[in-house]
């Protein structure tokens, strides 16, 4: 066992002279996996007949006991197992619908945040009672939770980014409910 270690390292450390390689098919196989040489092809480079190295090799390897290092597939005469069935299509006119829900949510909140630029939502609704917030109606987006004091309430038809974020938001919501489910 020693001695195929050695051999082995000898394979590894690169210091094993081909014709060595090609007595023994295991370390050819292994030479051929590791580093990506063909040794009948080397051996035919160098001069060095692959036919005489053929029979000794066979002979070594039945008498080395190196080819339990060979793994040997059976074969097999089980057919594959059979696919399952395609999966069913739907129809065109199950998958043509739109989506209403997302499409009412888009609208109104399109619609809420266009009023509340334009006139303002602290028309209908304003808690807050001081001067500011009399004349000043429009709910700042970022602030719902100061809509008692002064810091939540803006003038109307001045736009800021949270209104332009809630149209944009707005716009591609009812868009998306808009397109054909696929």
């Amino acid at each position: 066992m020693s001695d195929a270690r050695a051999r082995l390292q000898q394979l590894l450390d690169g210091e094993m002279d081909p014709s060595e390689i090609a007595k023994d098919p295991t370390l050819a196989s292994l030479a051929e996996r590791i580093y990506g040489m063909d040794i009948k092809a080397l051996l035919v480079e160098k001069g060095i007949s692959a036919e005489g190295s053929q029979e000794t090799a066979s002979a070594s390897s039945q008498t080395s006991g190196s080819d339990m290092l060979i793994e040997v597939v059976p074969e097999s005469n089980a057919s594959l197992p059979a696919l399952p069935p395609p999966a069913a299509i739907p129809e065109q006119g199950q998958n043509s619908s739109r989506r209403p829900l997302v499409i009412l949510l888009g609208l109104f909140v399109l619609v809420l945040a266009i009023y509340n630029l334009v006139i303002g939502i602290g028309d209908l609704y304003n808690p807050c009672t001081t001067d500011w917030c009399t004349t000043n109606k429009k709910l700042i987006w970022l602030a719902p939770h100061q809509i008692s004091n002064d810091a939540g309430w803006g003038a109307v038809g001045t736009p800021g980014i949270p209104d332009y974020a809630m149209i944009g938001g707005a716009t591609i919501l009812t868009l998306l409910g808009l397109r054909k489910k696929s």
